[in-house]
């Protein structure tokens, strides 16, 4: 099965495009939605939940990262 992109420039003639591509019955047709979305900048604050009732600190997280066995 062969897969392609359509990207449509004008938005006003973008329900012509999907109109002919449900008409055909050889193509399986799926809208993927908007594409342009505008991401939130994320806030790292949104991430502390994850350590909940751990013990973690910054000392700690070093001494993993850098822990090295010598023979």
């Amino acid at each position: 099965m062969d897969k392609i992109l359509i990207n449509i420039k004008d938005k006003s003639k973008a329900h012509i495009v999907v109109s002919l591509l449900k008409e055909l019955s050889f193509i399986e047709f799926r809208e993927l939605g908007k594409t342009n979305k505008i991401r939130k900048a994320s806030d790292f604050r949104e991430l502390l939940g994850i350590w909940k009732g751990r013990e973690v600190t910054l000392d700690g997280l070093r001494q993993k990262a850098w822990q090295r066995k010598t023979s």
